[in-house]
């Protein structure tokens, strides 16, 4: 039984480098890419690849003329070369996340990231991962009827015009990678949340679109700047189409 699980886990194959750069170039309609500002924090070692901290930054003045619109970021040896996609405004203030990711074995992960004025670059950082992402062969079924995530958001109650705060954000969702087998060895689909935004009057001043490489239970931290009192609407879309909402509000003053 053991050996026929290990079998199972590893059938999806993973992706290589010419799997990543194909991708990298849809995503940017580019060949080539020049190293630039983008600070990847990760640990030079994780012992277990399910849940690895990554934090982005990209200095930038987040002006309309000098923000990231887009920061793409791959892993060449995940079974998907595609991680997650965030895309940042001016509101931000600074262009800088933090959240948690699955990573397959020791491998680089790229960020790739597209100004305003349409200049694109890149960076590197080299993971080494003693167990990787692969989960259990046969999984329990984690949405039972009736299932609903929990959800939690941490941010500050009054700031001053211009501060550049903290938003902070969990949803208890297993993010199914499509990768797993049930008791009768059939694939579990997909199931994840694939995109967040949050939203100012309707307007979306911050967003990530996830791939199921991103580790269970998204977690994700970003930069706000407010000029007047505001109510923070946040969503959640499901693979299954149902959308998760809450919302905050955060007083200037």
């Amino acid at each position: 039984m053991l050996g026929a699980g290990l079998a199972l886990c590893a059938l999806p194959a993973r992706a290589d480098e010419a799997d990543m750069l194909a991708a990298i170039a849809r995503d940017f309609d580019a060949e080539e890419l020049q190293p630039g500002r983008i600070e990847i924090t990760m640990p030079e070692f994780s012992d277990s690849g399910q849940s690895v901290p990554m934090d982005l930054y990209v200095p930038a003045d987040m002006t309309p003329e000098d923000h990231p619109r887009v920061v793409r970021v791959y892993a060449a040896r995940n079974p998907r070369p595609r991680v997650i996609a965030l895309y940042f405004t001016p509101a931000c203030g600074e262009a800088w996340v933090s959240t948690r990711v699955r990573l397959d074995s020791f491998q680089d992960v790229v960020a790739v990231a597209e100004m305003a004025d349409g200049e694109t670059f890149r960076a590197v950082r080299r993971v080494n991962v003693t167990y990787g992402a692969c989960e259990e062969a046969v999984a329990n079924n984690q949405f039972p009827l009736g299932w609903q995530p929990k959800i939690r958001i941490s941010t500050p109650d009054q700031v001053a015009p211009g501060e550049i705060f903290t938003v902070r954000t969990i949803i208890n969702h297993p993010m199914e990678t499509g990768l797993r087998y049930n008791s009768s060895g059939l694939l579990i689909p997909v199931r994840i949340v694939e995109r967040f935004s949050c939203r100012i009057g309707g307007e979306e001043v911050f967003g990530a679109k996830l791939e199921p490489a991103i580790a269970s239970n998204p977690y994700l931290a970003f930069k706000l700047r407010l000029d007047e009192s505001a109510d923070l609407e946040f969503e959640w879309l499901d693979t299954t189409g149902e959308v998760y909402r809450r919302s905050a509000r955060v007083e200037v003053g």
